[in-house]
C-alpha cells in the first residue's frame, strides 16, 4: 500500500464512524433468563460505514483519508493499525481523552444480521474538527453513516457548500435511521453528486412504495441515486436516464454469502473509484458490484475486500 503524501491532495475525505465489529455467527437467537446457547464463530474485524468504504477505496488504488477520533483503549489501536496497514491516511485520526471506542455487536447469518451498537467514539468528531484546511486536502468529500454522527448533521449543509465551492465532488450513504424519521436527507441532496441508498432507505427517505418510483423521486432533487436492491441488483438514475445491473445479467459462479456487513458501503468504494476515474455509469456499477460480492464471501466488510489496483 502507499505512503500518503501531504503535499498532494487525497482522492477522498470521509469523516469516519469510529468502531470495532464483533460479528457472531451461528443460527441461533439471543434468549433471556440466563439461557446459555453455543455459537459457530466470531470475527473482530474494523468498523464502520466510513472506515470500510476508505479501506475498499484504498486496495483499489485511491488516496483516501479519514477524519475521527478512537479511545485511548486496545480497540483504539485496533482501529489505527487496521486503517494504516491498509494504506488510509489517518493523519486526522485523534485519541479522545475519555470516551471509549465505538463497538458494534452483530448476529449475522446468510443475508441479515442483528446489531447491538456502543456509540463511544462514532459521534465524536465535532464541526470545529473540520477545519478550513480540509477544503483544499482532497479532490472528493464522501459522508457515511449520516444518522449516527448526529453532531454534525446540522452542520453538513453549510459544510457541503463549502465543498461545493471548493470544487469538491461530494457522494453521500445514510445508512438506516435508527428513530425511523429520515429528516434532513432531501435538504442534502441538491448538494449531492452521487446519492447511496439502499431500497428500504430510498422508499422511507421518499416516502414512496416502489422502488423505482422512490429513486425517481430522490434524483429529482438533483443527485445521481444509486439505489442498493440487495440480490434484485442496483438501479440507478440521473435526471432521465437510467440504469440498472441485474447479477443475472453477470458471469460468474453462484456467491456463497457469509454475511452481507459492509458489502453497501463496498460497493459505494468501487463505484467512486471509478466515478472519479470518470468511467462511464456502466463501468461504475460493473465495479461497485464486484466490490459488493467480494466483500460478501467473508466475514465482517473488510476481510474479503477486493484488491485490485484500478487505474
Amino acid at each position: 500500500m502507499h505512503s500518503p503524501n501531504p503535499t498532494v491532495p487525497l482522492d477522498v475525505l470521509t469523516v469516519a464512524d469510529m468502531c470495532v465489529d464483533l460479528v457472531l455467527t451461528g443460527d441461533v437467537r439471543p434468549r433471556f433468563h440466563q439461557f446459555e446457547q453455543l455459537i459457530d464463530d466470531y470475527e473482530l474485524e474494523l468498523g464502520g460505514s466510513a472506515n470500510i468504504f476508505a479501506c475498499q477505496l484504498a486496495k483499489l488504488g485511491a488516496r483516501v483519508g479519514v477524519i475521527g477520533q478512537v479511545g485511548q483503549d486496545a480497540y483504539g489501536e485496533f482501529v489505527l493499525n487496521k486503517l494504516l496497514g491498509t494504506g488510509v491516511d489517518i493523519s486526522r485520526v485523534t485519541r479522545h481523552a475519555t470516551l471509549k471506542t465505538g463497538l458494534g455487536v452483530a448476529l449475522a447469518e446468510p443475508g441479515d444480521r442483528a446489531i447491538l451498537t456502543y456509540l463511544g467514539t462514532i459521534d465524536a468528531t465535532q464541526p470545529n474538527d473540520l477545519a478550513h484546511d480540509v477544503l483544499t486536502a482532497a479532490h472528493h468529500w464522501h459522508i457515511a453513516s449520516y444518522f449516527l454522527l448526529q453532531s454534525l448533521r446540522r452542520h453538513w449543509p453549510g459544510w457541503l457548500r463549502q465543498c461545493r465551492d471548493a470544487g469538491m465532488t461530494i457522494s453521500l450513504d445514510v445508512n438506516w435511521d435508527p428513530e425511523d424519521r429520515w429528516e434532513g436527507v432531501t435538504d442534502l441532496l441538491p448538494l449531492v453528486d452521487v446519492f447511496f441508498p439502499n431500497e428500504n432507505e430510498a422508499m422511507a427517505i421518499a416516502g414512496e412504495k416502489d422502488v423505482r418510483r422512490a429513486t425517481e423521486r430522490l434524483a429529482d432533487l438533483g443527485p445521481t441515486v444509486v439505489t442498493k436492491c440487495g440480490k434484485d441488483g442496483v438501479l440507478a438514475i440521473n435526471g432521465k436516464q437510467v440504469w440498472q445491473l441485474r447479477p443475472a445479467d453477470i458471469d460468474g459462479p453462484p456467491v456463497q454469502v457469509v454475511d452481507s456487513i459492509g458489502a453497501g458501503d463496498n460497493f459505494d468504494a468501487g463505484f467512486i473509484r471509478a466515478w472519479l476515474l470518470h468511467r462511464p455509469p456502466d463501468e461504475c456499477l460493473a465495479l461497485g458490484h464486484r466490490c459488493a460480492v467480494a466483500s460478501l464471501r467473508c466475514a465482517g466488510g473488510i476481510q474479503g475486500q477486493l484488491q485490485e489496483l484500478v487505474s
